[in-house]
């Protein structure tokens, strides 16, 4: 069953990306599950890991997360030649049925929704799930960033798709550590809400025709 849980994540976004071709619908099966499998297995991950917030814990969110929201902008601004086509990448998301009327759920999605049901699925279910396994950070990272690459694959050039992979299990790795020091899932989530928002910027930057269509 925990295989199951670690990747069917991988398997719905394949479903609606690469099968229908389908922005909204990938997100109704990849949130769908993100948020239907805590509550069926009617796990208290949520409960026991906000009992123990402090303000040093949201400090440190915050501090992080601000390293990454600057660190990807600065990196869009100065690379975003290199790292992909606009005019291409906006044919792409055409294609996946994303216009730029969804812009606004785009904002809200990938700012509020995502980082707060991955970090509760991710760093509080799964790492639950794995509590007996030694290298369960690791484990949950991996399969946290393998979906992650399915989408950054058909959207940079070269090898920037494999760096992103790295990169985001390395961020997994983090906000693992984080759940796991501090008990507590706000400082992750504040954290990856920020990563989240650096790449909004590069997307509202870099796309302005794909988003003129809104």
């Amino acid at each position: 069953m925990i295989l199951l849980l670690l990747i069917a994540p991988t398997v719905l976004i394949y479903a609606g990306l690469y099968v229908f071709q389908n922005v909204p619908i990938t997100f109704l099966l990849f949130y769908g599950w993100l948020f239907l499998m805590p509550v069926l297995f009617k796990t208290n991950v949520l409960r026991n890991l906000t009992d123990k917030t402090r303000i040093r814990h949201i400090l440190v969110g915050i501090g992080l997360g601000t390293f990454c929201l600057v660190g990807i902008i600065v990196s869009g601004a100065l690379l975003h030649n290199e790292l992909f086509d606009s005019s291409q990448l906006g044919l792409l998301l055409k294609k996946w049925e994303f216009t730029g009327e969804y812009t606004i759920g785009l904002v809200f999605i990938l700012t509020l929704v995502n980082p707060l049901l991955e970090e509760i699925y991710w760093r509080g279910f799964i790492l639950e799930k794995l509590h007996s396994m030694k290298y369960k950070v690791l484990i949950s990272s991996f399969f946290y960033s393998l979906y992650h690459f399915l989408v950054l694959l058909p959207m940079f050039k070269g090898p920037y798709p494999l760096i992103f992979f790295l990169l985001v299990f390395f961020a997994g790795i983090v906000w693992g550590w984080m759940v796991i020091k501090f008990r507590t899932l706000w400082g992750s989530i504040i954290c990856h809400a920020l990563a989240d928002t650096g790449i909004i910027v590069i997307y509202f930057s870099y796309l302005p025709t794909f988003i003129s269509n809104f």
